[in-house]
């Protein structure tokens, strides 16, 4: 790790006073979280709240705003069984300046892109490392240089309608640095509102070039040219949809402008897209809550944990994606408790349909059929986990166990022995492994 963003995070907390809210339901972050500012970074005020729910934590927020006091937000993707979009959106609408960090799991890049248009500061990926963390937190709350400076002082000129000064601001900025995209737009906003409108559209278009993933310059253009050329605002209108495609109100515009087009046939396209959009987050949503559920009672009612997983994977329908294959787990899982491996391994055959060289899946089904009796199928299927990824069992002491187990069960003894060996490496207290060991090096000899 850097020195520097250590002494970012550091001096964020100990000199400027900032404080760091949490909302999080997962402990293990919390702890990851809390050691990172108190162990590592080695600050000794009390400057973390973590909250499990939105309504106490938003609080949090505002009274840190009413004190002056900097605020950092780290927010899971979902909270309470809820995406936290909503609370995104709300959050930055009162406190444009609030510093925001998503917590997700895997995430796909027109995920995140969605997230930086909504305001977001930076996305995190879970599990995470402190180091990670730390990298994280100094990118966001790096401290603001002379351009952040004349771009507050720029907008607060165009705001109050001093429409000189704030060129001269945006002079300024191009100064120090000639292509800067916000320059450009600060320029351009200022054209735009005295009516300069070709003027502002180069300034977007130039600020565009620059930074040709930066999304706020196109939605700079697609506005400069609303009412004023249809071509042209449905161009970039759909520039902007291709590079973050999760906007459903976006979607939704595009839709409505073919219309008036008289083009239904491509209305249509993005009013189905913008359906699927927004059924996807409901179903995200539903998932999360049936895992929870299969969480709580997978040990003692696998009946229950099969009933609502099922009637979820049913529900997505055409919506299920390799963002679901953990609900096919688990519910491989409860059928496997109630003796249904025939069931299992259906459902196992289906997942892998969706996702074909997830070699989980693949291991999942060779321990269904071993549960049937059927060794060489559980074989065979280890085989092919095993070709999908070589080092998949490495980390689990109790895939481990399993792999060496059937394979001397079908004594393919020196295949028994590197799984028994990994389980060992994994955890050398074990007794059991010590004897398997021992027993496959006689038969072997």
């Amino acid at each position: 790790m850097e020195k520097r963003y250590d002494s970012i995070v550091y001096d964020y907390l100990e000199k400027r006073g900032g404080g760091i809210v949490l909302l999080s339901e997962d402990l293990l972050f919390k702890r990851m979280l809390t050691s990172t500012i108190y162990k590592t970074i080695g600050t000794k005020r009390d400057c973390l709240w973590s909250f499990e729910e939105i309504q106490p934590g938003l609080k949090r927020v505002q009274q840190c705003q009413a004190q002056k006091m900097e605020c950092l937000v780290f927010i899971e993707r979902f909270l309470e069984s809820h995406p936290s979009t909503d609370t995104i959106i709300a959050m930055k609408r009162l406190m444009p300046d609030l510093r925001i960090i998503v917590l997700v799991g895997e995430t796909k890049s027109e995920n995140i892109a969605y997230f930086y248009e909504i305001g977001v500061n930076n996305v995190i990926s879970k599990p995470a490392s402190v180091n990670n963390i730390i990298e994280k937190m100094a990118f966001t709350l790096k401290p603001q240089g002379k351009l952040s400076e004349y771009m507050n002082i720029g907008k607060r000129f165009l705001a109050a309608g001093k429409h000189d000064q704030a060129l001269q601001v945006s002079d300024k900025i191009l100064e120090i640095k000639p292509d800067s995209p916000a320059g450009l737009m600060l320029r351009g906003d200022v054209f735009l509102e005295s009516d300069k409108r070709e003027d502002a559209i180069k300034c977007y278009e130039a600020a565009h070039e620059s930074s040709r993933l930066y999304l706020e310059p196109l939605k700079k253009l697609a506005n400069a040219y609303d009412g004023f050329d249809d071509d042209k605002h449905l161009e970039y209108m759909k520039v902007l949809d291709k590079l973050s495609p999760l906007n459903t109100e976006r979607k939704t515009s595009i839709g409505a402008i073919h219309v008036k087009r008289e083009e239904l046939d491509h209305a249509e396209k993005y009013f189905d897209q913008a359906i699927d959009i927004a059924t996807r987050e409901a179903m995200s949503l539903v998932g999360n809550v049936a895992e929870q559920i299969s969480l709580a009672v997978s040990d003692v009612a696998p009946e229950m944990s099969e009933k609502y997983l099922s009637r979820v994977i049913e529900a997505k329908g055409k919506h299920l994606s390799k963002d679901d294959i953990s609900l096919f787990n688990k519910l491989g899982i409860a059928l496997r408790g109630q003796g249904k491996w025939r069931e299992a391994i259906e459902n196992y055959t289906r997942a892998l349909a969706i996702s074909p060289d997830d070699e989980g899946l693949i291991y999942n089904m060779g321990m269904a059929y071993y549960d049937g009796d059927e060794k060489r199928l559980a074989g065979q299927s280890f085989d092919k986990a095993l070709k999908k990824n070589p080092d998949f069992y490495k980390q689990s002491e109790v895939v481990s166990m399993n792999m060496g187990k059937i394979y001397a069960e079908l004594r393919k003894f020196e295949k028994a022995l590197v799984f028994y060996e990994n389980a060992h490496r994994i955890n050398p207290h074990n007794g059991t492994t010590k004897r398997k060991i021992s027993a496959i090096k006689k038969a072997l000899d």
